[in-house]
């Protein structure tokens, strides 16, 4: 590229560009690999577990109270548990069906990322023509080249790969996240059908 030209009529010339800056604004995650962050998600429940079996400690539940004092007798507890397995079994269902399309969309911009945007395009190579005897002076054709907006591609593609990425990350870190509360609302029937099956009378007055 030339240097700039002395103009008669500018007097305050803008100051020539640096060349080392394109003036493109990158973004920290310009030119990472983030697919190994990418979550590859899968419901692991057919049908989900009985309310019948017990309940596991699932822990992370906060402060624990002191289990040597259970504190006073609840209160009546009225609980559907056929509305709750009914609502679970619905979860269950929209879970698949977006996991099913979140592994889609993942598994296509696995397979395309590293093309899609022209980041391998080339120019086809001139095929020589005549016969192949050197004192022909016949030349063999030259190799491919990259098409000239190759570059421009993968300088996009350091852009936009890690992204698209990072947008894969956060949806299926919500679907995992909602898989986890599809757990907790079974573990919720778990608990209520132990507390069914381990409710007691009281002992009748001493005076009765």
């Amino acid at each position: 590229m030339s240097g700039g030209i002395e103009s008669a009529y500018d007097k305050t010339p803008l100051p020539e560009p640096d060349e080392s800056d394109d003036g493109s604004e990158k973004s920290a995650d310009n030119g990472k690999d983030l697919s190994g962050l990418v979550p590859e998600d899968k419901v692991a429940w057919t049908t989900a577990p009985s309310f019948n079996d017990e309940p596991q400690d699932i822990g992370g539940g906060g402060d624990e109270a002191d289990k040597k004092d259970p504190g006073p007798p609840s209160g009546d507890i009225d609980v559907d548990l056929a509305s709750l397995r009914t609502a679970e079994a619905s979860m269950l269902v929209e879970a698949r069906a977006m996991v099913a399309k979140y592994e889609e969309v993942r598994a296509l911009v696995a397979s395309a990322k590293d093309t899609v945007f022209g980041q391998t395009a080339k120019d086809k190579a001139e095929s020589g023509e005549g016969h192949t005897s050197l004192a022909s002076g016949y030349k063999p054709p030259a190799e491919d080249s990259d098409n000239p907006f190759a570059p421009a591609a993968r300088e996009f593609a350091a852009e936009m790969n890690p992204a698209m990425e990072r947008a894969l990350l956060q949806v299926g870190s919500s679907l995992e996240k909602f898989g986890e509360y599809i757990a907790l609302v079974n573990h919720s029937g778990q608990v209520y059908g132990h507390a069914d099956r381990e409710s007691r009378f009281p002992a009748p007055p001493g005076n009765a």
